[in-house]
């Protein structure tokens, strides 16, 4: 039973563009005498990218380089209770277009207070016709020393069923979407992994499927993709019950191409080559 004493708990995502100069810096700036970066909140259905450009002035289709997900996690007082709540923070960079009042290491750019701030982020949005499932998810393109490719298969009655999909899985509330990932790589294959850098981002917006409150919710994710590495690979086997993931398997880039792979592993594969689109 819930503790009607615990704050209610809430989970947003903002977009946030990072100025990059030619020397590969951070061109920041201050407001309200602080140093910070600013962004936008991302609407449900809005592709990150979007909210990014639209925050920073730039014109739509834009090129951005998806840098990196930060997660921030804040307990915020509300007319009706403290609220829990929890921050997804995703970062884009793009030519800076003008003179910088600052430029930081992108590291530590990426460490500065960002804009909306945990409290601006609080209202609730307007109702929506039907209902509304907003996730985040953190997945994982997996290899070890001798360069093989980790594969989790899919269980019938999931969505994609029959294919080859990257480790990973939803952010729980109040863990980093590092940590889950590196949970889901536990559950779905037994393996110790080092999440590394990011290397794409992508927004999933589709009415019409199955969720916990109706067979006619309109769904919108948001995928984050990281490098990941097994230091010390061992046999995969899946360690959870009854979830979504069947097999697990370790793959040559070889014999990759003769697997059928799920929507999220193709668009991994292919931004990690370079070919994706959009």
């Amino acid at each position: 039973m819930s503790d009607p004493a615990a704050p209610r708990r809430a989970r947003r995502v903002t977009a946030h563009l990072l100025p990059r100069t030619a020397s590969g810096a951070v061109a920041v700036a201050a407001s309200g005498g602080a140093w910070t970066v600013p962004g936008a909140r991302v609407a449900f259905g809005q592709d990150p990218a979007d909210a990014a450009r639209s925050a920073a002035r730039l014109a739509p289709g834009t090129p951005l380089t998806p840098v990196d997900c930060r997660t921030e996690f804040a307990t915020v007082p509300a007319p009706s209770g403290p609220v829990d709540l929890h921050v997804d923070r995703v970062y884009y960079a793009a030519a800076a277009t003008g003179p910088a009042e600052r430029t930081l290491p992108v590291g530590e750019a990426l460490a500065l207070p960002a804009r909306p701030s945990a409290a601006d982020l609080l209202p609730e949005p307007p109702p929506a016709p039907r209902p509304r499932l907003a996730r985040v998810a953190s997945y994982g393109i997996v290899t070890d020393p001798a360069g093989r490719v980790l594969l989790s298969l899919i269980s019938p009655g999931f969505p994609g069923a029959g294919t080859w999909h990257l480790p990973g899985g939803g952010v729980d509330h109040g863990e980093s979407v590092r940590e889950a990932l590196a949970r889901e790589v536990v559950e779905e294959s037994g393996q110790q992994a080092t999440v590394g850098e990011l290397i794409t981002i992508h927004s999933h917006h589709r009415a019409g499927e199955i969720g916990p409150e109706s067979d006619d919710t309109e769904i919108h994710a948001v995928w984050v993709v990281f490098h990941v590495h097994v230091a010390e690979p061992t046999p995969p086997r899946v360690t959870e019950i009854a979830g979504s993931t069947i097999d697990t398997a370790w793959f040559t880039r070889a014999e990759l191409a003769d697997l059928p792979l799920s929507a999220t592993a193709q668009r991994g594969f292919a931004a990690l080559s370079g070919t994706a689109s959009g």
